[in-house]
């Protein structure tokens, strides 16, 4: 298995920066900087952070008479980040957004990507059959580990083989 985000494109592209950085080395090459796009960071690469999903997290982490319940706060943020705040406090249980869930992600986040693939696909989907994870790479980890705990499967010339 290869995995590009850490392949060798990233290697090499590592030791330019570093040559970049050193004196002696920077007339070596016709730019002077490495821009990282194997990450899926879109602020590495200038874009500005969106205002609404952090508006909504801010009220989602404050304590609700400072956050959603403050007379001030529909002054402050757009009511549907407000509502959103609200929806989300309440899919949270009162737990908190730092708070541990299930492993397949909180629930009412995995209803919401059901619904999501149901009107964009058009066919049902369960958000019992969804797992959200915080990247990529916790995602293969799961899927591996789901692959290497059934004995029918093992690895032979890096492809699975199912036996």
């Amino acid at each position: 298995m290869e995995y590009a985000v850490r392949g060798s494109v990233v290697i090499a592209a590592d030791k330019i920066n570093k040559e970049l950085n050193e004196r002696g080395h920077r007339d070596k090459y016709k730019f002077d900087k490495i821009l990282y796009t194997n990450i899926g960071n879109p602020q590495s690469v200038g874009q500005m952070p969106l205002t609404w999903p952090r508006q909504v997290l801010a009220l989602a982490d404050l304590p609700d008479k400072v956050g959603v319940d403050h007379p001030l706060t529909s002054k402050l943020f757009p009511a549907d980040a407000i509502a959103r705040a609200r929806e989300i406090k309440e899919g949270l249980g009162g737990h908190g957004t730092g708070a541990y869930s299930h492993s397949k992600g909180v629930f009412c986040f995995r209803n919401d990507v059901a619904e999501f693939i149901q009107s964009r696909d058009g066919f049902p989907s369960n958000p019992e059959d969804i797992f959200l994870t915080n990247g990529a790479s916790s995602g293969i980890v799961m899927v591996m580990t789901a692959l290497f705990s059934d004995s029918s499967w093992y690895v032979e010339d890096s492809n699975f083989i199912c036996c």
